[in-house]
């Protein structure tokens, strides 16, 4: 948070990759070369968010360990929260909780609608902190109905629950997602493909809510994740860079509407990839766009964008890496 140590910080995003055992050794190299948080993605139906976190919560020592994100369409709220729980006793003081709603697209899949995203995600916000703190919950919400829930342990008998405090983390894109991180949240994470614009008038926005809530701006950690694509070759660099911007504004067109880009370009950038795949939309991602939305190119160019960021009011770039650039990002960008 803004309160704590002056020096920069650093977190490392594991999207959903590679197998848990490498993200282990992956993670304790991070620690060693001075990264301060990992966080694993849950947003792909490739592993899920809760096993690699316990396995890197206890391959480390000093490293916060998060969520970013796991969604509150696929897990009820009494689930979370004893998930969370338990990983907080497994790692206490370094598990952050990241909660978020999720993909459209992946949750259409498992035939889940994304129905009213920012109630839902408020009713749990309201509920899972009680019960980690060993409350009996009743609740009667739109999505959340709770009668009486309590975790049943020995901590909420003795007391001692009272004394958990898992950091709470929102993922957030659009204004009115800010605004409730102002509100609810010990720390808001942006989301990737977004230019140092859209940080600085979202942390504005995000201050304006904490203080209409009563609450002190400098207590909320202000977070985003950054693609980065480091290479010995700039031009290496951008390409690798560019094929990701092409997939994530063409998949995610909350993301796309928020980067400022016109929406006729952001419309046949889509186009492109449904109709022709990938290579033919990254060629209409030019390194301006590349440079817009990213951190890459050499090392020292990453460097100077995520500088740019900080300056813009992230306090906590979270990096993630292009395919085959999370070597070079660990051993580089901390």
């Amino acid at each position: 948070m803004s309160a704590g140590p002056p020096e920069a910080r650093t977190g490392l995003l594991f999207l959903g990759a590679p197998p848990v055992p490498e993200m282990v050794s992956l993670a304790q190299r991070a620690e060693r070369a001075g990264f301060e948080s990992a966080w694993v993605a849950e947003t792909r139906l490739t592993r899920d968010a809760i096993t690699p976190m316990a396995a890197i919560a206890s391959g480390t020592e000093r490293l916060r360990v998060g969520t970013g994100i796991v969604n509150v369409y696929t897990r009820g709220p009494v689930l979370l929260a004893l998930t969370f729980a338990t990983l907080d006793e497994l790692a206490p003081g370094q598990i952050i909780m990241g909660l978020g709603t999720g993909s459209p697209r992946i949750l259409a899949t498992q035939g889940v609608a994304f129905e009213r995203p920012l109630t839902r995600l408020r009713e749990y916000c309201e509920v899972i902190p009680r019960l980690i703190a060993g409350e009996e919950v009743d609740y009667t919400g739109a999505y959340v109905d709770l009668r009486g829930a309590r975790i049943e342990d020995v901590l909420v008998r003795d007391g001692a629950a009272a004394q958990r405090r898992i950091p709470l983390y929102l993922a957030a894109t659009g204004p009115r997602a800010v605004e409730f991180a102002g509100e609810a949240a010990d720390g808001v994470l942006m989301n990737v493909c977004l230019p140092t614009a859209y940080a600085r008038e979202r942390r504005s926005r995000l201050e304006n809510a904490a203080l209409r809530a009563g609450r002190d701006p400098a207590e909320i950690e202000v977070a985003m994740c950054v693609v980065v694509s480091p290479h010995e070759s700039a031009q290496h660099g951008r390409d690798a860079a560019r094929r990701f911007v092409a997939v994530y504004l063409s998949l995610f067109p909350n993301v796309a509407r928020e980067t400022g880009l016109a929406p006729e370009y952001i419309s046949s950038l889509a186009s492109a990839f449904t109709e022709r795949g990938v290579d033919a939309a990254a060629r209409r991602v030019d390194d301006d766009v590349v440079d817009l939305l990213t951190a890459a190119g050499s090392v020292d160019d990453c460097r100077r964008r995520l500088e740019e960021y900080r300056a813009a009011g992230v306090e906590l770039p979270i990096l993630a890496p292009v395919e085959g650039a999370l070597e070079l990002t660990i051993e580089s960008l901390a």
